[in-house]
């Protein structure tokens, strides 16, 4: 399923007043989830979001003044200390993977974590419902951290904030400049039960899903749904993980969407 394109009208004719509301519906999910997990992972989830409010009001601020909203982005990793040199990268070697479309990733070996670097100026897509189907749409930073605390407070994902770099390479995006950032998170390494048999397969996958109360959506790119509005997309085999503990999901696609709009999607 192709993202819509960066012109493409918003839904509902709406322009910042709508991605406010994707803002406002991620976090009305996320008070509910946080308010019945583990501390930790609340925690966990809390340093996404704040990092996420923190970053809006910059590039708000940023754009009133006429600057584009990337230098906000900056000057916010910059107070926090979070901006890290992109020279540290080439400290950890090789990655073990980079053909992905959103993360390259690293394995750092003696704590036992991923280290994914997001391609610079990308981050990753959510899902929107666009003419009564569920559609993608490119991610700003601060969307990208909401999608992750997201994932911490379903799935329990030990993924952290790490902070933000700059390449000097040009953006990922057609005529984007050099200078764009990349979000950089960390988690624990995943080791699958079975070299042979990584992933869970599709059955396993639904049963999975459907066990956290979603239920499967007809004509989406592997795109479930359930009754808080959260929906999660690009739930293929190859982004989970089948280890000894049961099946871990990774990089999923995740955003809310009001549950009053649902009636209009088919569900399997």
């Amino acid at each position: 399923m192709d993202p819509m394109p960066n012109d493409t009208p918003k839904p509902d004719g709406g322009s910042n007043p709508q991605l406010d509301n994707v803002a406002r519906e991620a976090e009305r999910v996320l008070d509910e989830l946080t308010a019945s997990i583990p501390e930790t992972l609340a925690s966990r989830a809390a340093s996404f979001r704040e990092s996420a409010r923190e970053i809006d009001q910059r590039r708000a601020r940023a754009s009133e003044s006429g600057a584009t909203p990337v230098s906000g982005e900056l000057e916010w990793a910059k107070e926090k200390g979070r901006l890290i040199a992109y020279e540290d990268f080439e400290l950890l070697g090789d990655p073990v993977s980079n053909d992905t479309s959103e993360h390259e990733v690293w394995r750092l070996g003696s704590a036992g974590r991923a280290i994914k670097r997001s391609w610079p100026g990308v981050f990753g897509q959510y899902p929107i419902l666009w003419n009564g189907r569920i559609r993608m749409k490119n991610a700003s930073l601060p969307e990208y951290l909401r999608r992750m605390a997201l994932h911490v407070a379903l799935f329990g994902s030990d993924i952290r904030f790490e902070g933000i770099t700059v390449s000097n390479k040009p953006g990922m995006m057609i005529g984007q400049p050099a200078g764009q950032p990349s979000a950089v998170i960390s988690q624990e390494w995943i080791s699958a039960a079975s070299l042979r048999f990584p992933s869970p397969d599709e059955e396993e996958i639904a049963a999975f899903m459907r066990g956290l109360g979603f239920r499967k959506i007809r004509d989406s790119f592997t795109g479930w749904a359930r009754h808080d509005g959260v929906v999660v997309m690009d739930a293929k085999s190859d982004n989970f993980i089948l280890t000894d503990k049961g099946i871990i999901p990774i990089d999923l696609q995740i955003g809310v969407i009001k549950p009053s709009e649902f009636p209009g999607l088919d569900f399997a």
